[in-house]
């Protein structure tokens, strides 16, 4: 390594400059305000309302969820992948493991009641969770929290106020639940989170209102700035490792005009080939997954794997196979249409259909008028809204009812799921994601000063010196410059 003076004065530069710009700074939460709410007829309200926004897009502008993938190479076994999953959807469970029953639900549906994500404030207090499931299974810490005991348990935010865990209520329920800190950018990820318990390990399950999460099947942490994925071979609250906010439609989406990010999908049994499932091959999963399902899996080598991306075609039909004028569509449908053509969705998880997901109804606060949903809804200026339902629950059911008819695939009725033909595809599986560069290389974690000061410390090192390490080339152009350092700089306070 040079000694020289430079890559000091640079790094000190590039923190006066950061500074300037804000970065590190201090952030103070923000407050929903109904500025364009207009004149209000109080539609039903959520039971529990979140009273934060979301710095949408979350994660990082190159992460995976906010790559495009309109101009994404289709892969050369889409068709095929696209025939097993659509035989899947169909009923048939010839490679599934455990087979179980036969489900058919080859439709899109998007979860906004049941089995999806509420989201609450973090609070200033600090808990300790037991990490141990509905069914009374202890299980390790995930790594992030440093805690080599089985059970935990791990430290965490107590919650600001009263939480509930997603519906429905019991242990056969993911129980899932997110609790967000606006002045940290963080957000803390649940699996089977326990607020009702008569002893430990001894949880009530979920939909139970508490004010503090006492347990939980599996718990993570996520820097929204970050990347939008774990660590290798780690699950988080999801089995194939994202967090949960990662895809998830928001009000802040929707109140925006656009949903402009990718979206998450789940679908029955992701590919998993290993011999021992529990150490799955890497050709299983993809960025932004990290591992892949264990439990609930398909052994067919087409099938869709963790973390593979689908687009949907410019041209569509319904599920009698007639072509769909978009037009006829109202604006809330067009615009969840618009995102799976634009940004795609990721495959995250096992369900009994094809299914996405909208923030849960219980949290989410919509902040438009009267008749800004009646435009979003296609109904006219005046119509008076559902007295007992959310605003955001009236939205994603006007979305539901127009995706319905929408499949996967368009093939022959009456056909054996385990032989069926596709006459249509309405999606096609295209190349996966390109993983971000992760310029957090030295402790502690988090992109920070000390960072930018190993790149600096490498100031016009080329790969011709014995001692180049291509890590530090962010640019890929053969020599340490100022924008290796700033490329470094733009994810100050990120975690990879």
């Amino acid at each position: 390594m040079r000694q020289t003076k430079e890559w000091l004065i640079l790094a000190l530069a590039v923190t006066s400059l950061l500074v300037a710009m804000g970065f590190g700074a201090d952030s103070s939460s923000e407050t929903l305000t109904f500025a364009n709410a207009g004149s209000s007829n109080l539609t039903g309200s959520p039971t529990l309302p979140r009273d934060f926004t979301l710095p949408i897009p979350l994660f990082a502008t190159d992460s995976a969820w906010n790559q495009t993938a309109a101009g994404a190479a289709v892969l050369p076994d889409s068709d095929q992948q696209i025939l097993v999953t659509y035989r899947v959807l169909q009923g048939d469970t010839t490679s599934l493991h455990p087979p179980g029953p036969a489900d058919w639900w080859p439709v899109m549906w998007v979860n906004h009641d049941e089995y999806t994500i509420p989201i609450f404030r973090a609070g200033s207090g600090q808990q300790n969770v037991l990490i141990c499931d509905y069914d009374g299974n202890l299980w390790w810490p995930h790594p992030k929290f440093g805690i080599e005991q089985e059970g935990g348990p791990v430290p965490v935010p107590a919650p600001a106020g009263t939480v509930r865990p997603a519906s429905p209520q019991g242990t056969n329920s993911d129980g899932h639940l997110v609790l967000y800190h606006p002045d940290t950018f963080t957000a803390y990820d649940f699996w089977q989170a326990t607020t009702v318990r008569d002893g430990p390990c001894q949880s009530q399950g979920s939909g139970l209102t508490g004010t503090t999460i006492l347990e939980a099947g599996a718990a993570d942490f996520f820097d929204v700035r970050g990347s939008g994925a774990n660590i290798d071979m780690y699950s988080s609250a999801r089995a194939t490792g994202p967090p949960l906010l990662a895809g998830l439609i928001l009000p802040e989406d929707v109140e925006s005009g656009a949903i402009s990010h990718a979206l998450a999908f789940a679908i029955p049994g992701l590919r998993n080939l290993s011999n021992d499932p529990y150490e799955p091959l890497s050709s299983d999963y993809f960025y932004p997954a990290s591992t892949t399902e264990t439990d609930y899996y398909n052994t067919n080598p087409y099938a869709l794997a963790a973390g593979q991306r689908i687009r949907l075609k410019q041209a569509i039909v319904d599920d009698s196979g007639d072509p769909i004028d978009e037009n006829q569509l109202t604006p809330i449908t067009r615009m969840f249409l618009t995102a799976l053509r634009t940004h795609g969705a990721y495959l995250v998880d096992n369900a009994g259909g094809f299914i996405f997901y909208a923030e849960e109804i219980h949290t989410a606060v919509l902040n438009l008028s009267d008749d800004q949903i009646n435009t979003l809804i296609g109904e006219s200026p005046g119509t008076q809204l559902p007295a007992n339902k959310t605003r955001w629950q009236i939205v994603i059911e006007k979305l539901n009812d127009e995706v319905v008819p929408i499949p996967f695939a368009y093939g022959p009725d009456a056909q054996n799921p385990a032989t069926a033909q596709i006459t249509t595809a309405n999606f096609e599986v295209v190349e996966p994601a390109t993983r971000p560069t992760c310029p957090d290389f030295v402790a502690p974690a988090g992109i920070g000063m000390e960072d930018i000061m190993t790149v600096a410390a490498n100031w016009r090192m080329t790969s011709a010196d014995p001692n180049w390490d291509s890590r530090y080339d962010l640019d890929g152009d053969g020599i340490i410059t100022i924008v290796d350092v700033m490329l470094v700089a733009i994810h100050w306070g990120e975690r990879c």
